[in-house]
Protein backbone atom coordinates (compact mmCIF):
# COMPACT_ATOMS: atom_id res chain seq x y z
CA UNK A 1 0.00 0.00 0.00
CA UNK A 2 1.16 3.78 -0.52
CA UNK A 3 1.92 6.02 1.88
CA UNK A 4 -0.94 7.32 3.73
CA UNK A 5 -1.30 11.26 4.16
CA UNK A 6 -0.82 12.71 7.31
CA UNK A 7 -3.67 15.68 7.41
CA UNK A 8 -3.24 17.25 10.51
CA UNK A 9 -6.04 19.25 11.85
CA UNK A 10 -4.22 22.39 11.31
CA UNK A 11 -3.93 21.67 7.78
CA UNK A 12 -8.00 20.53 7.40
CA UNK A 13 -8.04 24.38 8.44
CA UNK A 14 -6.02 25.84 5.88
CA UNK A 15 -8.08 23.88 3.24
CA UNK A 16 -11.39 24.79 4.58
CA UNK A 17 -10.06 28.30 5.05
CA UNK A 18 -9.00 28.44 1.19
CA UNK A 19 -12.19 26.72 -0.02
CA UNK A 20 -14.31 29.87 1.90
CA UNK A 21 -12.25 32.89 0.45
CA UNK A 22 -15.24 34.24 -1.37
CA UNK A 23 -18.97 32.97 -1.81
CA UNK A 24 -21.63 33.91 -4.17
CA UNK A 25 -24.40 36.57 -2.71
CA UNK A 26 -26.11 37.65 -5.81
CA UNK A 27 -26.16 35.62 -9.14
CA UNK A 28 -28.55 36.89 -11.71
CA UNK A 29 -28.93 35.91 -15.12
CA UNK A 30 -30.88 38.52 -17.80
CA UNK A 31 -30.22 36.60 -20.80
CA UNK A 32 -28.27 34.10 -22.96
CA UNK A 33 -24.84 34.74 -22.64
CA UNK A 34 -24.48 32.88 -26.13
CA UNK A 35 -21.66 34.88 -26.90
CA UNK A 36 -20.07 36.63 -23.99
CA UNK A 37 -17.16 38.08 -27.10
CA UNK A 38 -19.60 40.41 -27.97
CA UNK A 39 -20.46 42.00 -24.88
CA UNK A 40 -19.24 44.52 -22.03
CA UNK A 41 -18.38 43.21 -18.56
CA UNK A 42 -17.80 45.67 -15.64
CA UNK A 43 -16.09 44.47 -12.32
CA UNK A 44 -16.11 46.51 -9.19
CA UNK A 45 -13.33 46.13 -7.03
CA UNK A 46 -14.01 46.53 -3.23
CA UNK A 47 -11.75 45.25 -0.18
CA UNK A 48 -15.05 43.04 0.78
CA UNK A 49 -15.67 41.66 -2.63
CA UNK A 50 -15.91 42.16 -6.37
CA UNK A 51 -19.44 42.73 -8.14
CA UNK A 52 -19.79 42.20 -12.25
CA UNK A 53 -22.68 43.16 -14.87
CA UNK A 54 -22.30 42.89 -17.98
CA UNK A 55 -24.33 44.17 -21.11
CA UNK A 56 -24.83 43.52 -24.79
CA UNK A 57 -23.87 45.40 -27.43
CA UNK A 58 -27.22 46.80 -27.41
CA UNK A 59 -26.84 48.18 -23.78
CA UNK A 60 -28.97 45.63 -22.48
CA UNK A 61 -28.30 43.34 -19.10
CA UNK A 62 -26.86 40.13 -19.56
CA UNK A 63 -26.25 39.10 -16.29
CA UNK A 64 -25.14 40.53 -12.59
CA UNK A 65 -22.95 38.89 -9.89
CA UNK A 66 -22.19 39.83 -6.16
CA UNK A 67 -18.89 38.29 -5.00
CA UNK A 68 -18.32 38.45 -1.00
CA UNK A 69 -15.05 37.88 0.36
CA UNK A 70 -14.05 36.17 3.58
CA UNK A 71 -12.07 38.33 5.62
CA UNK A 72 -11.18 35.51 8.12
CA UNK A 73 -9.37 33.96 5.20
CA UNK A 74 -7.26 37.26 4.50
CA UNK A 75 -4.00 35.03 6.40
CA UNK A 76 -4.06 32.16 3.87
CA UNK A 77 -4.02 35.15 0.56
CA UNK A 78 -6.00 37.79 -0.79
CA UNK A 79 -9.24 36.41 -1.47
CA UNK A 80 -9.35 38.69 -4.79
CA UNK A 81 -6.25 37.12 -6.17
CA UNK A 82 -7.83 33.77 -5.55
CA UNK A 83 -10.90 34.78 -6.95
CA UNK A 84 -8.75 35.95 -10.51
CA UNK A 85 -6.90 33.32 -10.53
CA UNK A 86 -9.97 30.76 -10.85
CA UNK A 87 -12.10 32.90 -13.18
CA UNK A 88 -9.05 34.02 -15.30
CA UNK A 89 -9.75 31.97 -17.89
CA UNK A 90 -13.90 33.49 -18.07
CA UNK A 91 -12.97 36.78 -17.71
CA UNK A 92 -10.89 36.71 -20.52
CA UNK A 93 -13.69 35.60 -22.57
CA UNK A 94 -15.43 39.03 -22.66
CA UNK A 95 -15.28 41.31 -25.52
CA UNK A 96 -14.06 44.36 -23.38
CA UNK A 97 -13.46 44.27 -19.53
CA UNK A 98 -14.15 47.70 -17.92
CA UNK A 99 -12.80 47.34 -13.88
CA UNK A 100 -14.39 50.08 -11.82
CA UNK A 101 -12.11 51.30 -8.69
CA UNK A 102 -13.69 51.98 -5.43
CA UNK A 103 -10.25 53.44 -4.59
CA UNK A 104 -10.66 55.73 -1.65
CA UNK A 105 -7.72 58.08 -2.58
CA UNK A 106 -9.20 60.05 -5.22
CA UNK A 107 -10.44 63.53 -6.36
CA UNK A 108 -12.18 65.15 -9.39
CA UNK A 109 -10.07 67.99 -10.56
CA UNK A 110 -10.82 70.61 -13.72
CA UNK A 111 -8.41 69.81 -16.64
CA UNK A 112 -7.33 73.05 -16.24
CA UNK A 113 -5.45 71.97 -12.73
CA UNK A 114 -4.66 68.74 -13.91
CA UNK A 115 -1.56 67.85 -16.20
CA UNK A 116 0.67 64.11 -16.12
CA UNK A 117 3.48 65.97 -13.63
CA UNK A 118 1.45 66.90 -10.78
CA UNK A 119 -1.47 64.28 -10.36
CA UNK A 120 0.69 63.26 -7.71
CA UNK A 121 1.21 66.29 -5.80
CA UNK A 122 -2.52 66.71 -5.93
CA UNK A 123 -3.51 63.76 -3.79
CA UNK A 124 -0.62 64.08 -1.88
CA UNK A 125 -2.17 67.56 -0.14
CA UNK A 126 -5.46 65.94 0.12
CA UNK A 127 -4.33 62.33 1.44
CA UNK A 128 -0.54 63.03 2.54
CA UNK A 129 1.99 60.95 0.70
CA UNK A 130 2.68 57.95 2.92
CA UNK A 131 0.49 55.69 0.15
CA UNK A 132 2.80 54.02 -2.39
CA UNK A 133 0.80 52.72 -5.41
CA UNK A 134 0.04 53.09 -9.25
CA UNK A 135 -1.11 56.64 -9.97
CA UNK A 136 -4.47 56.55 -12.70
CA UNK A 137 -5.56 59.52 -14.39
CA UNK A 138 -8.77 59.45 -16.79
CA UNK A 139 -11.27 62.41 -18.45
CA UNK A 140 -14.79 62.13 -16.91
CA UNK A 141 -17.11 61.17 -19.60
CA UNK A 142 -18.85 64.54 -20.92
CA UNK A 143 -16.77 66.62 -19.08
CA UNK A 144 -13.65 68.76 -19.17
CA UNK A 145 -12.34 66.97 -15.38
CA UNK A 146 -9.78 64.48 -14.49
CA UNK A 147 -10.20 62.06 -11.85
CA UNK A 148 -6.80 60.95 -10.35
CA UNK A 149 -6.71 58.14 -8.13
CA UNK A 150 -4.23 55.52 -6.67
CA UNK A 151 -3.92 51.90 -6.12
CA UNK A 152 -1.73 49.54 -4.72
CA UNK A 153 0.81 48.55 -7.56
CA UNK A 154 0.11 44.47 -7.47
CA UNK A 155 -3.56 45.03 -7.85
CA UNK A 156 -3.12 47.40 -11.19
CA UNK A 157 -0.82 44.51 -12.48
CA UNK A 158 -3.07 41.78 -11.28
CA UNK A 159 -6.32 43.12 -13.36
CA UNK A 160 -4.36 44.35 -16.26
CA UNK A 161 -3.02 40.88 -17.05
CA UNK A 162 -6.41 39.16 -16.95
CA UNK A 163 -7.69 40.56 -20.19
CA UNK A 164 -6.12 42.19 -23.09
CA UNK A 165 -8.75 45.01 -23.84
CA UNK A 166 -9.02 45.66 -19.85
CA UNK A 167 -9.92 49.50 -18.74
CA UNK A 168 -9.38 50.66 -15.72
CA UNK A 169 -12.38 53.73 -14.17
CA UNK A 170 -12.81 54.73 -10.79
CA UNK A 171 -16.04 54.76 -9.57
CA UNK A 172 -15.95 59.29 -9.92
CA UNK A 173 -15.49 59.11 -13.42
CA UNK A 174 -18.45 56.72 -14.41
CA UNK A 175 -20.84 57.94 -11.55
CA UNK A 176 -20.67 61.69 -12.08
CA UNK A 177 -21.16 60.56 -15.90
CA UNK A 178 -24.76 59.16 -14.64
CA UNK A 179 -25.62 61.80 -12.32
CA UNK A 180 -24.92 64.78 -14.50
CA UNK A 181 -28.42 63.52 -16.75
CA UNK A 182 -30.43 63.03 -13.82
CA UNK A 183 -32.83 66.47 -13.28
CA UNK A 184 -31.35 69.03 -11.08
CA UNK A 185 -33.19 69.87 -7.76
CA UNK A 186 -33.50 74.10 -7.50
CA UNK A 187 -33.01 72.77 -3.39
CA UNK A 188 -30.21 70.88 -4.32
CA UNK A 189 -29.11 67.34 -4.32
CA UNK A 190 -27.81 64.57 -2.20
CA UNK A 191 -26.97 61.46 -3.70
CA UNK A 192 -25.77 58.20 -1.33
CA UNK A 193 -24.48 54.54 -2.91
CA UNK A 194 -23.83 52.47 -0.39
CA UNK A 195 -21.02 49.52 -0.31
CA UNK A 196 -20.18 47.39 2.65
CA UNK A 197 -18.84 50.07 5.61
CA UNK A 198 -18.06 52.54 2.82
CA UNK A 199 -20.62 55.26 1.60
CA UNK A 200 -19.77 57.71 -1.98
CA UNK A 201 -21.22 60.97 -1.13
CA UNK A 202 -22.54 63.34 -4.01
CA UNK A 203 -23.76 66.77 -3.69
CA UNK A 204 -25.28 69.43 -6.07
CA UNK A 205 -25.76 72.99 -5.32
CA UNK A 206 -26.43 73.97 -8.79
CA UNK A 207 -23.11 72.00 -9.90
CA UNK A 208 -21.12 69.66 -8.30
CA UNK A 209 -19.51 70.74 -5.02
CA UNK A 210 -18.38 67.87 -3.59
CA UNK A 211 -17.65 64.12 -4.29
CA UNK A 212 -16.40 61.87 -1.39
CA UNK A 213 -16.17 58.28 -0.39
CA UNK A 214 -16.18 57.62 3.36
CA UNK A 215 -15.60 54.66 5.55
CA UNK A 216 -18.58 54.00 8.03
CA UNK A 217 -19.00 51.89 11.55
CA UNK A 218 -22.19 53.13 12.67
CA UNK A 219 -25.04 55.21 10.94
CA UNK A 220 -24.52 58.10 12.68
CA UNK A 221 -21.09 58.62 11.04
CA UNK A 222 -23.06 58.94 7.44
CA UNK A 223 -25.60 61.16 8.93
CA UNK A 224 -22.11 63.28 10.51
CA UNK A 225 -20.67 63.69 7.16
CA UNK A 226 -23.71 64.60 5.06
CA UNK A 227 -24.85 67.19 7.43
CA UNK A 228 -21.58 68.72 7.52
CA UNK A 229 -21.57 68.86 4.03
CA UNK A 230 -24.61 70.97 3.60
CA UNK A 231 -24.04 73.16 6.21
CA UNK A 232 -20.97 73.83 4.31
CA UNK A 233 -22.73 74.33 1.14
CA UNK A 234 -25.57 76.51 2.46
CA UNK A 235 -28.15 73.90 1.77
CA UNK A 236 -31.20 72.36 4.08
CA UNK A 237 -31.52 68.46 4.97
CA UNK A 238 -35.57 69.69 5.06
CA UNK A 239 -35.61 70.82 0.75
CA UNK A 240 -32.89 69.22 -0.40
CA UNK A 241 -33.05 65.30 -2.33
CA UNK A 242 -31.51 62.66 -0.91
CA UNK A 243 -30.91 60.08 -3.81
CA UNK A 244 -29.81 56.23 -1.87
CA UNK A 245 -28.24 53.69 -4.22
CA UNK A 246 -26.93 50.58 -3.20
CA UNK A 247 -26.60 48.53 -0.38
CA UNK A 248 -28.90 50.31 2.03
CA UNK A 249 -31.96 48.60 3.21
CA UNK A 250 -35.16 50.42 3.64
CA UNK A 251 -35.80 48.77 6.89
CA UNK A 252 -32.42 49.60 8.38
CA UNK A 253 -30.60 51.77 11.07
CA UNK A 254 -29.08 53.49 8.72
CA UNK A 255 -31.93 54.48 6.40
CA UNK A 256 -33.90 54.90 9.99
CA UNK A 257 -31.12 57.43 10.68
CA UNK A 258 -31.19 58.99 7.32
CA UNK A 259 -35.61 59.43 7.74
CA UNK A 260 -34.73 61.55 11.12
CA UNK A 261 -33.15 64.48 8.64
CA UNK A 262 -34.03 64.35 5.12
CA UNK A 263 -38.30 64.07 4.45
CA UNK A 264 -37.46 64.02 0.48
CA UNK A 265 -35.46 60.52 0.02
CA UNK A 266 -35.43 58.67 -3.19
CA UNK A 267 -34.65 55.20 -3.79
CA UNK A 268 -32.73 54.30 -7.08
CA UNK A 269 -34.43 52.99 -9.78
CA UNK A 270 -33.45 50.79 -13.06
CA UNK A 271 -32.69 53.05 -16.13
CA UNK A 272 -35.08 53.40 -18.08
CA UNK A 273 -32.93 52.75 -21.25
CA UNK A 274 -32.82 48.62 -19.75
CA UNK A 275 -35.38 46.35 -19.82
CA UNK A 276 -35.06 44.54 -17.00
CA UNK A 277 -37.62 41.71 -15.75
CA UNK A 278 -37.81 42.73 -11.81
CA UNK A 279 -39.09 39.08 -11.31
CA UNK A 280 -34.83 38.18 -11.56
CA UNK A 281 -33.96 40.42 -8.92
CA UNK A 282 -34.75 37.41 -6.37
CA UNK A 283 -37.08 39.53 -4.73
CA UNK A 284 -34.32 41.97 -3.77
CA UNK A 285 -34.94 45.76 -4.23
CA UNK A 286 -33.99 47.58 -7.61
CA UNK A 287 -31.46 49.64 -5.95
CA UNK A 288 -29.19 46.87 -4.60
CA UNK A 289 -28.51 46.51 -8.37
CA UNK A 290 -28.61 49.83 -9.99
CA UNK A 291 -25.19 51.15 -9.11
CA UNK A 292 -23.61 48.93 -12.23
CA UNK A 293 -26.54 49.28 -14.07
CA UNK A 294 -26.21 53.32 -14.47
CA UNK A 295 -22.49 53.11 -14.60
CA UNK A 296 -22.57 50.75 -18.09
CA UNK A 297 -24.67 53.24 -19.70
CA UNK A 298 -21.48 55.35 -19.46
CA UNK A 299 -18.90 53.01 -20.47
Amino acid sequence: MGAELDIKPENNAIIAAIDMVYTTRFDVSFSDVANPADHTLLLQVHDTGVQLFAVNEKCQPVLYKNIQFDSSSMEFGTPLTEWLKEQKDWLNGWGRLVVVHYAPQAAVVPAALYSVDNGKELLDIQFGDLFRGTLLAEQVPGRNDYTIYRIPTSLYQELSAIHAKVQHRHLFSLWIAWLDKQHASANGDVYLLFETSHVAVAVRKHEWVLMQLYEYNVPEDVSYQVLHALEQHELSPQSVNLHVDGWIDKDSALYLELFKYFRNIRTARVPDSMEVDISRLQEQPEHYFTPLMQMATCV
